[in-house]
């Protein structure tokens, strides 16, 4: 990962949560107004949301099973050494 998108998820956890709640908004509302040429609040609302815990979670979980410098494949080489 860029060692400075780290920084700002680890020390600004919630600017980064931020950050993706706004581009999962304007990424949702973007695709409604081209294929309905309208936006239904509740429904990016609720994207967003969901989109939002879900990349955060999975985030988090990532972070916290490794430290994810190296490939999977050669975290599973170097354990078979």
């Amino acid at each position: 990962m860029n060692v400075e998108a780290d920084a700002v998820v680890e020390e600004r956890p919630i600017v980064a949560t931020a950050l993706v709640a706004i581009v999962a908004t304007a990424v949702y509302a973007g695709i409604q107004l081209v294929v309905d040429g309208s936006v239904a609040v509740a429904e990016t609302a609720s994207f967003v949301l969901i989109f939002t815990l879900v990349y955060v979670a999975g985030n988090r979980y990532l972070r916290d099973s490794g430290d994810g410098s190296q490939p999977a494949d050669s975290r599973a080489d170097d354990s078979t050494e």
